[in-house]
């Protein structure tokens, strides 16, 4: 920021407080390219207006005036000075006859010396010293006047109060004839700016602001707004911005204009009374959109005149008719009616929808929500309703309390407390071995750990056929030795196979594990030919073996072959078989079978059909002596007593007056095998005292005696032994008591009552039984010495 002195007399002084421009704020939103260091243009921001009893701030951009450190609302008057906000323009009139009409939107400053200005009351500062005579404009606050016009930047930094920027833009004086003003010349020259130029010379604007300003070289827009001002002074109209050049940001609701006579805007105040009250000059500015007037003076917001009707405590337009919350937090509903007048109404209720509360611990409460007028249904937690289930926490924990998405109700739990926990002694570890804090035994308390160092030295890489090993003397370091030993067993197979007349030899090679193979001449090997039947083995004088080998091939024999199984020689004739009925006897001859290489043979048949009965089937012969076969069983046929005949299978049994039978298969066929059956001794009238019924069995052949209930005896049953946190490996067999014992009841006439007589299913004699039991808590096995009875019986209680 930087503060000039603009206007300084006896009794006033202003003071100009230039900024850079906001972005939004800029009278000149589109501006030549510029390099990336420059700024972005300069603002007229603020004006101080200094009187003997009074500061006055009008911070143009924020729009609004404070006086003496107070916000104040406008029209004001103080001593002579007044200020005006027309809703276009600020206009400030001082008790020195000063006059400054400062636009809102272009930032232009038009200062004026009043139409009677005192004449013993000289003004100075930047805007010079009113007097009528321009030698004196430059004098300094030292009294001092600048007569070289090159010397104007010492001017300037005179008036200069504070400096937080380099606002200073201006050099050495220069003309066009020294410098090149063709660019500023171009832009004037254009046909929207001809009509000006009999009024102000684009020659002497190029000449006094352009070239003498590196402010306007990197901002042509500006300079053109300058340029425009100057023509408006003529009351000259321009129209020379575009949407794509130069093109002037207006609040929403307004519109650019670029040639604007009345200096006070419409306002919903002033709609009754307003009159075009025109300026001295003309001015670009923005102004409502047809149809609409500003609401208030010192507001860009622009409405339609029947939202005039009433303004509400926030200072927001509403229309006759219109109805709205206008409190903070609360609820009071106001109306705005056709006079103007607020008149406050009660708000409108609907019913709300019915609720259902999911989370448990939760109610249906009604409630009024900050800025909401009727009641609406929540869901609420009541804590009387939740279960609150406290858990007791060990030594090292605490309780912490936390919430379910499904409940409302506060959740107990017990975590670590590691504050609790005691400080660990660490463990002297070996030079291998670095200390680590880890949790073991306590799940909450960290106690310390030796733990092993990386090993540096490689395991080593064993070759084929060897097994690594490690160094028993160096298994309680943390890095063992380790080493390679040779097993020739893991050695793969020989890679090469030998011919016939060679074998295989193994070379043992020093500083290998595994051995070398190679061939060498062995007759021993020599494979012999596997004849087929009838065939006899010959040497074969076709084949030559370079280790000197004989080899042998397989010959036809003069034999006959019968089934690919028999060998006839010639003249023998003792082998027959069966073709379904008939037998063949077979004749070995002397002559060849062309077809086959062996003799050949000569066949006879014999008939040898015989019915077999339907349980029965034909058996070939088993003698090469014996031409035809016999009849054999394949199942058993079986007379009942009343002379029915059944037939049964291989293998099945079946009872007749209590004997047993089965179909038996022999070598010689099925033959039925009876035999009696066996039951053992009964008594059926020891049965029957005992309590028990008879019954019988195999077909009614046998009798049993059922018992219902069990007697007295010893029995083993199979558990697990448990002892405290100790428990059996495996389930054990322990014996014990059970069973049913005699009991009685006999009427005494001495007592006149009953005596009652019983007997329990008790022990006689016990003995110790020792079981090993493992303990899970410290890992270590106990031995548990159980009792179990030597046996048991029935004995008075």
């Amino acid at each position: 920021m930087a503060s000039y002195i603009l206007v300084k007399l006896p009794g006033e002084t202003i003071i100009a407080h230039i900024e850079k421009c906001p972005a939004n704020q800029s009278a000149n939103s589109i501006r030549k390219p510029v390099p990336p260091a420059s700024t972005s243009g300069l603002c007229f921001k603020k004006l101080n207006v200094t009187t003997h009893t009074h500061k006055f701030l009008i911070d143009r951009l924020a729009r609004k005036v404070i006086v003496d450190s107070v916000i104040q609302s406008l029209p004001l008057s103080k001593e002579g000075l007044s200020i005006h906000d027309t809703g276009a323009m600020y206009v400030i009139n001082t008790a020195a006859g000063i006059s400054i009409k400062w636009a809102h939107v272009t930032g232009i400053i038009d200062i004026q010396y009043g139409p009677h200005p005192n004449a013993s009351m000289k003004t100075e500062g930047l805007c010079g010293v009113c007097n009528g005579d321009p030698t004196d404009d430059l004098k300094m606050q030292n009294r001092t006047i600048i007569k070289n016009l090159e010397e104007i930047e010492v001017f300037i930094r005179s008036w200069e109060i504070e400096k937080s920027l380099d606002v200073t833009t201006r050099r050495p004086v220069r003309s066009c004839t020294e410098d090149n003003c063709s660019y500023c010349m171009e832009l004037l020259n254009r046909s929207t700016f001809i009509p000006c130029h009999k009024k102000v010379s684009p020659q002497e604007f190029c000449e006094k602001m352009w070239i003498n300003s590196t402010y306007f070289w990197n901002y042509e827009c500006d300079a053109l707004s300058a340029y425009v001002a100057l023509c408006n002074k003529h009351n000259i109209c321009i129209k020379w911005r575009t949407p794509d050049y130069c093109s002037l940001s207006c609040p929403e609701g307004k519109e650019y204009q670029p040639c604007v006579q009345p200096c006070e805007a419409k306002t919903c105040l002033n709609k009754w009374f307003y009159e075009d009250s025109p300026c001295s000059y003309l001015r670009e500015d923005c102004v409502c959109k047809n149809g609409t007037i500003l609401h208030r003076t010192a507001s860009d917001l622009c409405i339609p005149e029947e939202k005039c009707t009433c303004t509400d405590n926030k200072g927001q337009p509403r229309s006759a008719g219109e109805i709205w919350n206008g409190s903070m937090r609360g609820c009071c509903m106001y109306n705005c009616s056709e006079n103007g007048s607020i008149v406050a109404v009660e708000p409108e209720c609907d019913e709300d929808a019915p609720l259902t509360c999911e989370r448990q611990g939760e109610v249906i409460v009604q409630v009024i929500e900050e800025r909401a007028c009727c009641p609406k249904k929540v869901c609420e937690c009541n804590m009387s309703l939740c279960d609150t289930n406290i858990p007791t926490c060990k030594a090292n924990e605490k309780l912490v309390v936390g919430y379910h998405a499904l409940s409302c109700c506060p959740q107990y739990r017990c975590e670590c407390d590691p504050s609790v926990c005691f400080n660990a002694t660490q463990p002297d570890c070996r030079e291998d071995q670095f200390i680590v804090e880890t949790k073991q035994e306590d799940p909450c308390c960290f106690s310390y750990l030796c733990v092993c160092e990386s090993c540096i030295e490689p395991v080593p890489l064993c070759n084929e056929g060897e097994i690594l090993t490690v160094d028993l003397s160096t298994m309680q370091y943390c890095c063992p030795r380790y080493y390679c030993v040779c097993d020739e067993n893991l050695c793969s197979e020989p890679p090469m196979n030998c011919t016939d007349d060679m074998k295989l030899v193994k070379e043992k090679i020093p500083g290998q594990c595994c051995p070398e193979w190679h061939c060498e001449c062995s007759c021993e090997n020599t494979t012999f030919p596997t004849c087929k039947l009838g065939e006899v083995k010959k040497i074969d004088s076709s084949v030559s073996s370079a280790c000197g080998c004989t080899h042998y091939v397989c010959e036809k024999d003069e034999v006959c072959i019968f089934e690919e199984v028999t060998v006839l020689n010639p003249g023998q004739s003792v082998i027959q078989y069966l073709d379904g009925d008939l037998c063949y006897a077979v004749q070995c001859l002397q002559e060849k079978d062309e077809n086959t290489g062996y003799n050949a043979m000569y066949f006879t048949i014999v008939n040898c059909s015989q019915q077999c009965e339907a349980h029965q089937i034909y058996i070939p012969p088993s003698s090469h002596h014996t031409c035809c076969g016999t009849c054999q069983n394949v199942s058993c046929s079986f007379h009942t007593e009343n002379g029915t005949l059944i037939v049964y299978e291989e293998g099945s049994s079946w009872s007749s007056n209590c004997t047993t039978y089965k179909c038996a298969k022999t070598p010689a066929g099925a033959i039925i095998v009876g035999s009696s059956v066996s039951c053992p001794p009964f008594n059926d009238t020891e049965c029957t005292k005992n309590g028990g019924v008879v019954q019988t069995y195999n077909d009614g052949c046998c009798k049993t005696c059922k018992k219902e209930e069990r007697i007295c005896q010893k029995m083993t049953i199979r558990t697990t032994i448990r002892k405290n946190d100790c428990i059996s490996q495996s389930p054990i067999n322990v014996a014990s008591c059970d069973g049913k014992c005699p009991s009685a009841t006999i009427f005494n006439v001495n007592i006149d009552s009953h005596l009652r007589f019983c007997k329990c299913c008790r022990e006689n004699g016990t003995r110790n039984l020792t079981v090993p039991l493992r303990c899970s808590g410290n890992g270590t096995e106990i031995t548990y010495v159980i009792q179990e009875p030597i046996d048991c019986s029935c004995q008075w209680n």
